[in-house]
């Protein structure tokens, strides 16, 4: 009996799915309603591969939330793309989403291209998954909280990290945040959208490329040090973890089992240093 249930939850999700997938596309076909407008955060998300062809629902999802972003961005590296992308995405770019070209820095693409083409910062910057279709209060959500916490890093979900005689336990072990207090022993979680405050912004600006040699596959490893870095904690947006709907059959080319099956613990013990384990273990 429990596999009949199981079964009919695939079902129905995948049914669930496709039919999102239809309305956005109808959307797609007819609106000429702007993907931005001033005044919102910018939200900037990367794809690559067979992603790319389906990631245009993902960035249609983010363009019909209740708040638009002041700035969508879409890098790519992959030319063939740049120069013909589906028909979808160059619909949006009409109505103002920009597919922009960068370098292969690995999931880092989501957010350092961005920081690395500005000197400075004064709007925060939200991170998107290309395998998400985000509900439509999910942007207005994230800045909602920022603009009555402008220190933190906010987010949908979150891990709470536990060290063990100063180093961390394994990745794996790590409890789903219940709080939506900030704490420095909240790490965020890309897939749902994190925003990221400007003085966290100016900091991974600063601290450069590096990450291609100590943890180019996990990025969300890099953002959570760098917050604690400018004493930036990590919010949930609510108490409990939210989980949205994903694009179907893209979970097969992502990264998320591969880091939690110890390619998180390489990467945090690679970048973490004595004195950021100190902090740590010190913090609330």
């Amino acid at each position: 009996m429990t596999g009949i249930l199981q079964v009919s939850e695939r079902v129905l999700m995948r049914a669930r799915q496709l039919a999102r997938m239809s309305e956005l596309w109808r959307t797609n076909l007819a609106s000429k309603r702007p993907a931005v407008t001033p005044g919102g955060p910018v939200v900037s998300l990367t794809s690559f591969g067979v992603r790319a062809r389906t990631v245009a629902f993902t960035v249609e999802s983010i363009a019909q939330g209740e708040l638009l972003p002041s700035r969508l961005l879409l890098w790519l590296d992959e030319p063939g793309l740049l120069a013909l992308p589906p028909p979808m995405l160059r619909r949006l770019q009409r109505r103002g989403v920009e597919v922009l070209p960068t370098r292969n820095f690995g999931p880092h693409k989501k957010y350092y291209p961005y920081v690395e083409s500005r000197t400075s910062f004064d709007v925060p910057l939200v991170t998107a998954d290309d395998d998400v279709l985000y509900q439509a209060d999910w942007l207005s959500g994230l800045a909602q909280r920022y603009a009555a916490d402008r220190d933190s890093v906010h987010c949908y979900r979150a891990r709470v990290a536990t060290l063990n005689d100063g180093r961390f336990d394994p990745y794996a072990s790590w409890r789903e945040c219940s709080s939506s207090a900030p704490s420095h022993r909240h790490f965020s979680i890309g897939m749902a959208g994190v925003l990221l405050p400007p003085p966290l912004l100016q900091e991974l600006r600063r601290a450069g490329s590096v990450f291609e040699a100590s943890c180019p596959r996990t990025d969300d490893i890099w953002l959570n040090l760098h917050a604690q870095r400018v004493g930036a904690r990590v919010r949930q947006v609510h108490a409990t973890p939210s989980y949205f709907m994903l694009l179907p059959g893209t979970q097969k080319v992502g990264l998320l089992h591969s880091n939690v099956e110890g390619g998180n613990d390489a990467a945090l013990q690679a970048v973490y240093e004595p004195a950021d384990l100190a902090r740590l273990a010190a913090a609330d």
